[in-house]
Order: C-alpha cells, then sequence, then structure tokens
C-alpha cells in the first residue's frame, strides 16, 4: 500500500471513523486512479451528513465517492465492484458466532393428566403477579380475600386471573379468580382506559385491579393495569453484524416463491444485490427461521389440491437442498411452526428429525423448540411462530391481519405469548406454563400472518416477518393479502431494520 492510501486512512481515522476491511482492498485498487486525499476530505463529508452509526466507513460509500471523483472514469460499476466482490471476504465469516440458548429443551410427553391443567394455570398466576409486583405501582398489592373483607366503599388492591365476561350496555362484569377465592369486577364505559383494558384482556390473563368495596361479592373497577413492558434499555451487539428474520417459507407449496427465495439465497452468498445489500449480505451472521420451513401435507381444508409436492419427506428433502447452499459460517436458527412435523400443540419441540432429517444432514442448524429465548451477539431475541396471533386478531377491538405487529404488542402487553385457552391455538397441558414472557426481549420475531411488519414498543424491536409464498385460496377466502418476498434484515449494533426486496429479478 502507497504512502498516499496511508495517509488517507490516518486522515479518515483521526476524524474519528473506522474504514471496513474490504476498504483496504479497494484502495490498493483505486490509489493511482483516483486523488486520495479528495477521496479522504469527501467520504468523510459524506459520513457527517449521514450521521454514521456506527462510525464505520463501509465499501459502498468508498465507492460511490471514488467513482464520482474519477477523473478518467476508469473506475466504474463494470470494473471495481466486480473485482472487489469476488476477494473480498464477508465481514461475518471472521466474526466468532456467540449464541446463547436460554430455554431448556421440551419434555416430550405424549400424555397428559387432569391436574396437569391445575398446575399450569397455577405456575401462570404466580409468574405473572411476581410481573405485576414488580412494578411501583402495583407493589403491596393484596388478594381478592383481603378485597372481599374490606368495608364498604372502602378501596382495595389486589391481583387476579379473568375467567369470564359478560358485557351490559354501559358495563363490563369481569368474573376473577385467584388461588383461593373469586369475586366480579364491575367496569364502567364512563372509564373509558379501565374499559378499553378491560374489553382487550383476554380471558385468563392475570391483572391489577385498584376497585372500590360494594355489595357481596362485587368491586367497582377504577384502575385495571396488564403486565405490560417497562422503559428498558436494549442490549446492542458490540460488532456490526445482522440477524436475517424470515418465516413461513412453505416448500412444497404450489404457492411457495421459488425465484424470490433462490434469489435471496445468492444474496447471501455476495452473488447480487446493490454494494450496499451486498455489504450487509457479508455482515449476517445470523439466520433465523421462525417456523413453516415447509407446507406440511392436511393443515388445512383442501390443502391437497394447492401442493406441488404432496408428500412431507419430500418437502423437507426440497428445503434440505435450499439450506445447504447457505454460507457455512451463517448461524441457522430453526423453530417450527404449525405447518412443520411436529406436534400442532404450543409449546412445540423442535422439528422432528425422523422427517426432516435431509435438512439436519444438509448443514449445522440449531433446530430449537417453539418459542425459544435466546442471545445473539448479547442482544436477546424472542422468537416464536405465532399460532395465537390469529386468536388476538379474532377477539381483541381493532386488531387485523395486516397488522400482526399490532397483535404481537399486544401479547408483550399481556406478557404471555398465548393468554386465552381453548380458541384455535392448542396449548399442551403442561406441568409449568412456559408460554409466559417472563424476561424483557430486546427483539420479538414471529410469522405465521404472512404479512412483513416492523415496529418498537417500549425499546423492544418488534418484526413479523412475512412469508415466501403468495396468496392461497384458504388466505383469499380468509380476507388475509401476504406480503411475501420481503426479507427483513436486523443490524446487532444500532437494532435498526432493513427491508430488502427478492419478489423483481
Amino acid at each position: 500500500m502507497s504512502q498516499k492510501s496511508v495517509a488517507a486512512i490516518k486522515c479518515i481515522v483521526a476524524a474519528g471513523y473506522q474504514l471496513d476491511k474490504s476498504c483496504l482492498e479497494l484502495l490498493r485498487l483505486i490509489e493511482d486512479k483516483v486523488d486520495l486525499a479528495r477521496l479522504a476530505a469527501e467520504v468523510l463529508n459524506e459520513a457527517s451528513k449521514a450521521k454514521l452509526w456506527p462510525p464505520v466507513i463501509d465499501r459502498p460509500l468508498l465507492e460511490k465517492v471514488a467513482l464520482r471523483i474519477s477523473p478518467d472514469k476508469t473506475i466504474g460499476p463494470e470494473t471495481v465492484p466486480s473485482t472487489v466482490v469476488s476477494t473480498i471476504i464477508p465481514y461475518a465469516k471472521e466474526v466468532q458466532a456467540r449464541i446463547e440458548i436460554l430455554d431448556k429443551e421440551l419434555e416430550k410427553r405424549s400424555k397428559a393428566e387432569i391436574g396437569d391443567f391445575a398446575r399450569y394455570f397455577r405456575t401462570r398466576f404466580r409468574k405473572i403477579r411476581q410481573i405485576l409486583n414488580e412494578r411501583v405501582d402495583v407493589r403491596g398489592a393484596g388478594t381478592i380475600g383481603q378485597a372481599l373483607e374490606a368495608s364498604p366503599n372502602e378501596k382495595v388492591r389486589f391481583i387476579a386471573m379473568i375467567m369470564d365476561k359478560r358485557p351490559r350496555k354501559d358495563y363490563l362484569f369481569l368474573s376473577v379468580d385467584d388461588e383461593e377465592n373469586s369475586a366480579t369486577v364491575m367496569v364502567q364505559r364512563s372509564n373509558p382506559e379501565a374499559f378499553e383494558t378491560a374489553q382487550s384482556a383476554p380471558l385468563d390473563q392475570v391483572v391489577y385491579v385498584e376497585a372500590v368495596r360494594a355489595k357481596k361479592d362485587l368491586l367497582i373497577c377504577e384502575k385495571l393495569y396488564l403486565p405490560d413492558l417497562p422503559d428498558h434499555e436494549p442490549h446492542r451487539a458490540d460488532e456490526p453484524v445482522f440477524a436475517a428474520l424470515l418465516s413461513d417459507i412453505h416448500v412444497g407449496s404450489k404457492t411457495f416463491l421459488r425465484e424470490a427465495f433462490g434469489r435471496m439465497i445468492l444474496w447471501l452468498n455476495g452473488k447480487i444485490g446493490t454494494p450496499n445489500q451486498r455489504d450487509v449480505a457479508g455482515r449476517i451472521k445470523y439466520l433465523v427461521i421462525a417456523g413453516d420451513l415447509v407446507d406440511g401435507v392436511g393443515i388445512y381444508p383442501d390443502q391437497d389440491r394447492e401442493l406441488e409436492i404432496p408428500d412431507v419427506y419430500a418437502q423437507y428433502k426440497v428445503a434440505a437442498q435450499y439450506v445447504e447452499q447457505i454460507p457455512d459460517y451463517i448461524e441457522v436458527i430453526l423453530i417450527p411452526g404449525n405447518h412443520d412435523a411436529t406436534r400442532q400443540a404450543i409449546p412445540q419441540p423442535a422439528v422432528a428429525k425422523e422427517f426432516a432429517e435431509p435438512v439436519y444432514e444438509a448443514r449445522s442448524i440449531h433446530a430449537l423448540d417453539n418459542p425459544v429465548r435466546l442471545r445473539l451477539h448479547g442482544v436477546s431475541f424472542l422468537v416464536y411462530h405465532g399460532r395465537s396471533l390469529d386468536d388476538v386478531v379474532a377477539t381483541v377491538p381493532g386488531m387485523t391481519f395486516q397488522t400482526p405487529d399490532k397483535a404481537m404488542e399486544h401479547l408483550l402487553r399481556c406478557r404471555h405469548l398465548a393468554p386465552e385457552y381453548g380458541k384455535r391455538t392448542p396449548i399442551a397441558p403442561e406441568q409449568e406454563d412456559r408460554l409466559v414472557i417472563q424476561d424483557v426481549p430486546d427483539v420479538f420475531h414471529s410469522g405465521h400472518i404472512h404479512v412483513l411488519k416492523h415496529k418498537e414498543y417500549r425499546r423492544t424491536v418488534i418484526v413479523n416477518s412475512g412469508a415466501w409464498q403468495s396468496q392461497t385460496e384458504y388466505q383469499r377466502k380468509m380476507g388475509l393479502v401476504p406480503t411475501p418476498g420481503i426479507l427483513p434484515t436486523l443490524s446487532l449494533q444500532t437494532l435498526q431494520v432493513g427491508l430488502i426486496d427478492f419478489t423483481q429479478p
């Protein structure tokens, strides 16, 4: 490397920026064709305008400025980019993976006993009661029994589980229980905040109540709280690595977008995309699949008419051919969905190896349960396929299939992934309720709805990653309009979500 290149690097570093490793190769290639002092000055000007964070100059920025100031235009997209791409080592390839699985593996029990149901709801009540008691405005809450012992018109505070709702014109009556007693809470429409919370709260939800003691077992609600998320400072990676978040691939369906998915695989290998997109591809260290790798068999009425591959073993065999093409330095994390070959009731054990053996043999993968909590480069993830989002859309006012991010926010507010027992979502009667969201995630990633949405709620990043399957006849009848073929990427250093559309060549 010439002295001019070294001087340009020192100028950029002195201004408080770092140079991506791929920039060094580019500087070597162009040091005889560009005024490097001017290049450094204009790159710093561009970086200042863009307010780069982290303060790292990447190859696309350096290349853009070099192309602009090249006096003889010998630096062009037909030369430098292809040369650099062919020689660059992806950033993520040189980064050590850091994965922590925070949940123990599910016990694969085949039978449930009656007593399991009682234990299941008891553990739910105790876990969410503990979450509520961590709130400053809830600490010291009593029991329903203590509330019923209070004098008439005395204010009471307690934690309870909603067992039933009975709406009236201007009131909503809630039947509530705790571990010892039951009561009736009347929520008035004239108290809009409490009334709205009561309407949106699912059955079996644990809540905090402030009320006034009335006659017999009747309590007049003044305040009603869901456990909700506290404000928190999210964790961030100390290296500029990314995660690709996807779900609902549905290999085997006639509507599987094989061309778009194939382009995504090419992009991961650095073979297509704009310079900036290729730079992001080189930083993908983790690829998280939130369920429904294949379309399965017999999942919904008349599914056989929409299957290109009617055998689930063959579906996984084809899926393995795609998985095998993912660069080996990328850590692949796979959880099951309701179309995958494992039990339907959640929590679900990992995809069954007896059906998906070709996927397990294609490359090293992390096949985990649904849901699962994990840390990637220090960033905490809650990954859940999202079956219960159907129930949220069906029961909570204002929810639609086109706003899965709002439905996911609702689950965070409830601090439970499937609050209401007995709806469309089958729930396994485990001895412990593992669907309570005890820890606050930095990232909540889900799928199932096939509509790509993302948002931030109380510093938690919510991503519903869409799908790789166009609209099925079943979805059309349900009024669901999917947004397939678009990949969300997440910078683990900034927690910013980016979108890459692979639907067009």
